[in-house]
This record gives C-alpha cells, sequence and structure tokens, in this order.
C-alpha cells in the first residue's frame, strides 16, 4: 500500500472512530466521550429524549430533537432518582446510567416469564428450576451484566446501599433471618413496592415488600448495575 493509500485508509478509520465515539447508543460503548446540554439538537439528543420517555422521565408529547428546558428537566429528574448529581447535563455517567436502566427494565419485564419455575436449591436454570440467588444470576448473565454464581449474603457486599425510598426496578432486595439476622434471600425490586424472587413454597414469584412474613425480615437493598 502507497504512502497515499494509507493516508486515506487512516482517515477513513479515524472518521468511522469519532462518529462512533459521538453516538451513546451504539452498544453505549462510547458515552464516555459524550456530554449533552441545554442547546443541543440532533439525533443523539432524540434518542436520549427517547430513553428517557421509554423510563418514564420524558413527558413531553413529542421527541423534538432539541436539549431544550423540559429536557433537561427529564435528566435532573432522572439523576436525581439515580444518586447521580442533577444537573441536568447528560455526560458519560448520566448516559452509563440511563442505559443501565433501559437494560434492568428489560430485565424485570423478562422475569415474568419465568413465574412459577420451580424452586431448587443451588439451581440457576428454568430447565431445572433456581433457587434465589440463581435467579439473580441467570438473569444478570441472561443480560450481558457480568455476575459470578455467588450467595444471597455475597451479593449483598457488592453494588451500592440503596435507600427503600429511591428502589428502583432492577435492583436487588435483600432479606434475613429473624433468627440470626444473616442475609439468607434476595430478589428483584420489580417496582410498586413489590419484588420478584425464587421462593422455596412456589418457586419464582412476585409478593410485597411489606407483607407480614417479608417486612419484618428486610434488610436492604443494593444496587450492583
Amino acid at each position: 500500500m502507497n504512502s497515499k493509500a494509507a493516508k486515506i485508509v487512516l482517515t477513513v478509520m479515524l472518521l468511522i472512530g469519532v462518529e462512533q465515539l459521538a453516538s451513546p447508543h451504539i452498544h453505549h460503548i462510547h458515552a464516555s466521550t459524550v456530554i449533552l446540554n441545554v442547546g443541543a439538537s440532533g439525533q443523539q439528543v432524540s434518542m436520549l429524549q427517547a430513553d428517557l420517555q421509554q423510563l418514564g422521565y420524558y413527558t413531553y408529547p413529542t421527541i423534538t430533537g432539541y436539549y431544550g428546558s423540559i429536557t433537561q428537566t427529564a435528566v435532573a429528574r432522572f439523576q436525581a432518582d439515580y444518586l447521580l448529581r442533577a444537573d441536568g447535563i447528560a455526560g458519560p455517567f448520566t448516559l452509563d446510567a440511563i442505559h443501565h436502566s433501559l437494560v434492568k427494565q428489560q430485565l424485570v419485564r423478562e422475569t415474568y416469564s419465568y413465574t412459577g419455575t420451580p424452586y431448587v436449591w443451588g439451581g440457576s436454570s428454568p430447565s431445572t428450576g433456581f433457587d434465589c440467588s440463581g435467579f439473580v444470576y441467570f438473569m444478570f448473565t441472561t443480560f450481558g451484566i457480568p455476575q459470578a454464581r455467588t450467595t444471597s449474603a455475597n451479593l449483598y457486599t457488592q453494588g451500592i446501599a440503596i435507600n427503600k425510598s429511591l428502589l428502583r426496578p432492577g435492583d436487588l432486595v435483600f432479606f434475613k433471618s429473624i433468627n440470626t439476622g444473616m442475609i439468607n434471600h434476595v430478589g428483584f425490586y420489580i417496582g410498586n413496592g413489590s419484588f420478584i424472587s425464587a421462593i422455596s413454597s412456589k418457586g419464582i414469584y412476585v409478593q410485597p415488600l411489606d407483607n407480614s412474613y417479608w417486612g419484618p425480615r428486610y434488610a436492604g437493598a443494593r444496587r450492583l448495575y
């Protein structure tokens, strides 16, 4: 390859790289270079608005593609709910958090399809059954979230602690033994004060966090992704 051709190839590669880096929606890998703020416009803003709409934060009737006060407010509301600096600027951490929230939203929807799958101690597959931590492991890995097969007690040491009032779908909720205080159960928070998990009596099942059985055993919540 002569020097002129090599320069052309290099230029094309650089242009492709810049285009990928400019979009937070190409596998959400290159969001670290993107900052969207008031006054921005275009496809990236439209995609941001669509994502926030899906999560319930952008409530304007149409996707405008313009980053005005409505989009700024939607971003700030999301940031406040997800323990980020609520400045209304869609930077790297915010874009990554939005992506994670969308993944967990899909994950939670998918959990319902396993309702009634039998409980099996040590199980982590719909073909064999699940225990509580095995269900978490299966769902995380199904959606590409790195996680080792481990126990509910170990999961409780991961991620960041989340106050009950700030729970969002896909957060993990934990329960303890009344007798020992040890963590012995985990499930996915699904919204509206409920969670889904594998329990010995019913398999995969949805229950209220604050019912007479689980309420006294609630130990806390963690956000792992």
